[in-house]
């Protein structure tokens, strides 16, 4: 086996565990349980890792880097900025269910280096969803907005829609629940001239994709 694969065996492995950050503590698992989501014996685990510090470690830079990939229009054409906006919904959609309150949490206890470099990542995709939104109000697409309101108001609603019980408490898919969030949230910041021309679609099947893949854990 090249680096190469090694590498890729390595991501594989991390992200089979990443899977369970939902419903388990990442920082207080053991290692067999750890060996077991990811879906290897713990003597394999252990030739691709040295320790669990590594592995946590290496958890927290997939996690910095997801949430630096929030990337700024290059052109500031209304398409590119509603394109932009459309993107970090998803984003935010994958962040707020793969990393829970309790993920940061957990790490802040447990290294508080690793806590910093999340949350060193947390306030870069801030800083690059407020230049998002001001750009966008500079150019009459969006409504002026405070970008960490935002942000709050993604974290608690989405959160509170990818639980189960809420679902059932008030009879929804999660399919349809999303969706409407979404609608709701694009019409609290895009001004109505831009609205009606909106294609919808990729965030239709970003939310359906999004579904399918974790259908198991939901």
């Amino acid at each position: 086996m090249n680096e190469n694969q090694r590498n890729q065996m390595r991501e594989e492995m991390i992200h089979r565990l990443m899977s369970r950050s939902r419903k388990d503590s990442l920082t207080t698992m053991r290692a067999e349980d750890m060996a077991k989501y990811m879906n290897v014996s713990k003597v394999t685990m252990y030739k691709y890792f040295s320790s669990k510090d590594e592995i946590l470690a290496m958890i927290v830079s997939i996690v910095a880097n997801y949430l630096r990939n929030e990337e700024i229009p290059s052109t500031h054409e209304s398409g590119a900025i509603i394109e932009g906006y459309q993107k970090s919904f998803e984003h935010s959609l994958m962040t707020t269910y793969y990393f829970p309150e309790r993920f940061f949490h957990d790490f802040k206890a447990y290294n508080q280096s690793l806590y910093e470099k999340i949350v060193d990542a947390q306030q870069y995709r801030l800083k690059q969803l407020d230049e998002l939104y001001r750009l966008g109000a500079e150019q009459g697409v969006f409504y002026p907005v405070n970008s960490a309101i935002l942000i709050l108001e993604d974290k608690l609603i989405l959160g509170r829609i990818l639980e189960p019980s809420f679902l059932i408490q008030h009879g929804l898919s999660l399919e349809q629940a999303l969706i409407d969030y979404y609608e709701m949230q694009k019409r609290t910041l895009i001004y109505p001239k831009y609205l009606n021309n909106m294609d919808d679609s990729p965030v239709e099947e970003a939310i359906r994709h999004f579904i399918i893949k974790n259908s198991r854990n939901l």
